[in-house]
Order: structure tokens, then C-alpha cells, then sequence
């Protein structure tokens, strides 16, 4: 009977020390400091990438053991080092994932975003874009893909289709639109018509400048060129009218070539946006600065100079495009 005791109490040491021995093991850093989990990856395979020195059942155990931990949730991971196994399980299992991430940027083509999006390590696309049947599918007011994504940051975790990503961009646009129509000024409703005007309008003040300080100031001067009947005579369309042809040398050639975007041969607005668009050139064309300015010519360091007449707006030209001093 005693040794019967004896031996009870020697496997209760050993169990006892088996466990303290299994939970240093649980609490140990691991191999790695970042994980990917894809769609599809189960515990067990999560389990072996942090440890994968471990033996099968150490790996089962843990699960046995801890089975609110056996459900590990998409996305990139990433911990400290000295953090433990348990507590990447943890984190893996509650989700908390670093988000992946990626910007559409003001002024660049739909063809451009598109490029960046599917060069995004976690986008999966199968082809290229089908624009006017993804438009159609979306509902969309739309139907020419140009200037429909809204620039901005987008975040997700996991994989994404490229088509949901752009979906999520295309309906951003649509709610700031008609959120910023909805508060436009009455000067603006008056000179444009539809909310797509305005975007086709915002992405042409786009082009013209980066200021902040600037954009109203371009979009009520080109207002007030519609409202004169005066053709906007602005080089980013005639440059996105040529297409592939612009060398980065715009010619007087390309300046008379009749082409639905060149805006010194055509009159009001060209047919579709010309590049993608942000808030704040939507609310500098829904609520533009008063001006008398019909004119503006680049001063080279990013700014505008503003003139009244033709007169002023060439000395303008001649003095900060051609170098000349009065």
C-alpha cells in the first residue's frame, strides 16, 4: 500500500512537472515575429509557423488545452519579440491584424490606380478591369470609368478581390459628391448642372494645382469663365485628350488639334473627368472663392499668378514662363 502511495505521488510530481515544463514551453517567444494567416489556415498550421521545431502533439495539446484559441482570424500579424506563444494566439485569434492599406492618389488616371491597386501584395485580381460592366453591376451613374474612384486611403485586412476594393472607392466618390452637391453654392448649381459636372470640373482643378490654398481660387475662375462663354483653355485636358502621344512637350500643334478634351477648341466642359479627384477639390468646386481673376499663368514653384485681363495675364506669361522682365 505504501509503495502504492509512493508511486501515486512520484506521477503526481511528474505530471505536475511535465505541466509546468509545457507551460514554459507555451510562453516562450517564437520562431517568428509576423505571420501572414491566409483564408483557409487552420490552427494546427498556424500553431506549427510560430513553432515548427515542435512535435505533432505539442501542437494538439495546446489546442486541447486552450480550445477558445483553435480559431485563427485573416490577416498579417506582427508582435514583439520577447511576446509569448500563447499571446500570438491570442492576438491571432482576436483578430487584432496590422491592416493592409493603400492610397489612390488625386491627379493620377483610372488606368493608373488600377495599376496600383493590383500591384498591392494583398489584392488578388484575375484579369484586367472590366469598367463599364463593373459600373453596370454597381449600379452606378456612370458608365466611362474615368475620375469614379474617390482618392483617398482604403484599408482592409486579408485578401481583397480587386474589383470589391474598387467597388469600396467608387461608392466613397458617389457619397461625397452628392453629399458636397447637396451644400453647393448657389453660384455653382447655376453654372453646372449635375453632380457630374462638378466632378468632371473638381478633377480639372485637380490637374491645375496641388495648393490648398489655391483651389477655390481656380474653380471660380473657371466658373467664371462658363459663365462668360469662355472656353476654360486649360492644358491638363488637352495633354489627357492626347493620350499616349504626349511626349511631356506640349506643342501648339497639340493646342489646335480638335479633340474632345482640348478645351481651347471646344466649348464648356470636356465629356468625362480627366483624373481622379479628392474632398478638397470637390468642396473648392462646390463653394469656390469669389474672384474677378480670369487668368492664371504657373510661376514654376508650384503657385499661381492671377490676372483680371488678357493684358496683365501676358505680362504674367512673359515674366514667369518665358523669363522676360518688363
Amino acid at each position: 500500500m505504501r509503495l502504492l502511495m509512493r508511486l501515486a505521488g512520484l506521477g503526481i510530481v511528474l505530471v505536475l512537472v511535465c505541466a509546468r515544463y509545457e507551460q514554459q514551453q507555451w510562453t516562450t517567444p517564437v520562431a517568428v515575429n509576423a505571420l501572414y494567416v491566409t483564408p483557409g489556415m487552420t490552427a494546427r498550421q498556424v500553431s506549427q509557423a510560430l513553432h515548427p521545431t515542435w512535435p505533432a502533439w505539442r501542437h494538439a495539446l495546446v489546442f486541447r488545452v486552450f480550445p477558445q484559441l483553435g480559431t485563427p482570424q485573416v490577416g498579417r500579424y506582427q508582435w514583439s519579440p520577447q511576446m509569448g506563444y500563447l499571446a500570438v494566439l491570442e492576438k491571432i485569434g482576436a483578430g487584432e491584424a496590422i491592416p493592409s492599406r493603400t492610397t489612390l492618389i488625386e491627379g493620377t488616371t483610372i488606368q493608373e490606380a488600377w495599376a496600383r491597386v493590383i500591384a498591392h501584395p494583398d489584392v488578388v485580381s484575375t484579369g484586367a478591369p472590366e469598367w463599364r460592366r463593373w459600373l453596370s453591376d454597381w449600379g452606378s451613374p456612370f458608365s466611362d470609368p474615368e475620375g469614379v474612384l474617390l482618392a483617398e486611403t482604403f484599408f482592409w485586412h486579408g485578401e481583397v478581390a480587386a474589383e470589391a476594393l474598387l467597388r469600396r472607392a467608387h461608392d466613397a466618390l458617389l457619397d461625397e459628391l452628392n453629399a458636397a452637391w447637396s451644400s453647393a453654392s448657389e453660384r455653382t448649381k447655376a453654372v453646372l448642372k449635375t453632380p457630374y459636372e462638378a466632378l468632371i470640373l473638381a478633377s480639372i482643378v485637380e490637374k491645375e494645382t496641388g495648393l490648398s490654398a489655391e483651389r477655390g481660387l481656380i474653380a471660380g475662375v473657371f466658373l467664371s469663365r462658363l459663365e462668360q462663354g469662355m472656353r476654360l483653355q486649360t492644358d491638363p485636358t488637352v495633354i489627357y485628350g492626347l493620350g499616349a502621344r504626349f511626349d511631356g512637350n506640349l506643342t501648339r500643334k497639340n493646342l489646335r488639334e480638335k479633340t474632345p478634351y482640348n478645351t481651347y477648341r471646344i466649348d464648356g466642359l470636356p465629356p468625362t473627368p480627366i483624373a481622379l479627384v479628392g474632398r478638397a477639390s470637390l468642396e473648392a468646386v462646390m463653394h469656390p472663392k469669389a474672384t474677378s481673376a480670369l487668368y492664371f499663368v504657373s510661376k514654376g514653384d508650384g503657385s499661381h499668378a492671377f490676372s483680371e485681363t488678357l493684358d496683365e495675364h501676358n505680362r504674367n506669361v512673359r515674366r514667369y514662363q518665358l523669363g522676360q522682365t518688363e
